[in-house]
């Protein structure tokens, strides 16, 4: 009789492409050999608003058991009031003042974390019920109230966290801290994800497994002028506001370039026509694949980023990419694979641009080359899978030597928190 597993994640459906959600859904796909798989998520498709998009009740999926779970309300005010309120006292790299300490009481760091969403109280109630028939629970992503309150009512032998930890305001307060000394293994994407944890929340144990990469080589899509492309969610906080105006600088400082920008993904920031600006909207697996084989060089923003699924993707592609450095996640992925550029202000972006656009054709498959032994060395799909498998052997192997019960103290330490949070 296989052993069972619990993945507990925010919000999942196909269409939804990228992130923890993604990340949640493939563990899944590479344990079902081996375990029974439940995943447990919400009924919410929108990530901003949480708000019922799916029938709640249970579902088979390619061999994993989806269960969804209706959120109580969705995002109002009160969320964005203590949001703003936080993005004021609590500064990356910045020691908070006492008088901000404490006003950020447990109480209200935890009121910050429910009311994000989303909260989805008949979800920790099926924990509550069910958590002693699994063999392990594994939360992913360390940001969303279905991981924090799941992680006080279970007991620490039963938990892996893979926190897909970035550093923004909420990953800087002290419930986080506090938060992780209850999880028995932590699974890491990257090691610089775990250096950052380590400097944030004093954890310096668990191991590095990564997300698999399963794009093969693909045809480049034959555009009819050079591009840089940029996948995913369109949007400031992914700094595509700083892309575009970079961008629009480099080409009007460079008349004779035939160089564009090639959009592809959600458009979040209600694009308007730019000159050599290209937005394709949504395309298929396969079309992104071969722009990126295509592209000059695939160009990531973001300074917030856990993993950064599509920049390895392109890189499986023998695409170089020129990625924010102030990411220290992305200037990893530069530093490792001896392919690329990481940027820190206008000038090496430009920089960056031109190396890509007058390199002669050996170095250019010198660089091919390093990014896909890069790609498929680290982060192959088999890789993926025996590193995830044996974290969860070796866990669920411990669970069933332990003989405390989920019901003991381990499900006691947020026993008066959940009561008023469920009410």
């Amino acid at each position: 009789m296989k052993r069972r597993v619990a993945i507990v994640v925010q919000r999942w459906a196909p269409a939804i492409a990228g992130g923890s959600e993604a990340l949640a859904w493939q563990y899944a796909q590479l344990l079902a050999d081996e375990f029974d798989v439940d995943l447990l998520t919400s009924t919410a498709l929108d990530y901003v608003t949480w708000a019922d998009a799916l029938p709640a009740g249970v579902e088979q999926v390619e061999g994993v058991t989806v269960r969804r779970f209706s959120p109580a309300f969705t995002r109002g005010e009160y969320f964005f009031t203590l949001d703003r309120r936080l993005r004021a006292d609590w500064r990356p790299n910045e020691t908070p003042s006492r008088r901000t300490r404490d006003i950020w009481t447990t109480a209200l760091q935890e009121d910050l974390i429910k009311f994000q969403g989303p909260w989805c109280p008949s979800l920790l109630a099926h924990l509550d019920e069910h958590a002693d028939g699994y063999d392990a629970i594994l939360l992913c992503t360390y940001l969303y109230p279905t991981s924090y309150f799941a992680a006080g009512r279970i007991a620490k032998h039963k938990l892996l966290l893979a926190p897909t930890l970035h550093d923004e305001p909420m990953a800087y307060l002290p419930v986080y801290r506090r938060y992780a000394d209850r999880i028995g293994r932590f699974l890491w994407l990257t090691d610089a994800e775990r250096m950052l944890a380590t400097r944030l929340w004093g954890v310096d144990r668990g191991e590095v497994i990564g997300m698999a990469i399963d794009a093969q080589p693909a045809k480049p899509d034959a555009l009819p002028y050079p591009y840089l492309l940029y996948c995913g969610r369109i949007d400031s906080q992914k700094n595509c506001d700083q892309l575009l105006a970079w961008f629009t600088l480099y080409r009007a400082a460079r008349p004779d370039s035939r160089l564009k920008l090639v959009l592809t993904g959600k458009d979040a920031m209600d694009l308007r026509s730019m000159p050599n600006v290209e937005f394709l909207g949504f395309v298929s697996e396969a079309r992104k694949h071969s722009l990126m084989a295509g592209a000059l060089a695939f160009v990531q923003p973001s300074r917030y980023e856990s993993f950064s699924i599509v920049t390895l993707e392109a890189m499986a592609q023998g695409t170089p990419i020129v990625v924010n450095g102030h990411c220290e996640v992305l200037a990893e992925h530069v530093v490792n694979s001896g392919s690329g550029y990481a940027y820190y202000d206008r000038a090496e972006f430009d920089a960056a641009i031109d190396a890509l656009s007058t390199m002669d054709a050996p170095m250019r498959d010198q660089q091919s080359q390093r990014a896909r032994a890069y790609a498929f060395g680290r982060y192959g799909r088999e890789h993926v899978r025996e590193r995830l498998i044996g974290q969860v052997r070796a866990l669920a192997g411990a669970s069933a030597g332990n003989t405390e019960s989920s019901d003991g103290t381990a499900r006691a330490v947020h026993r008066s928190a959940t009561r008023t949070n469920n009410e």
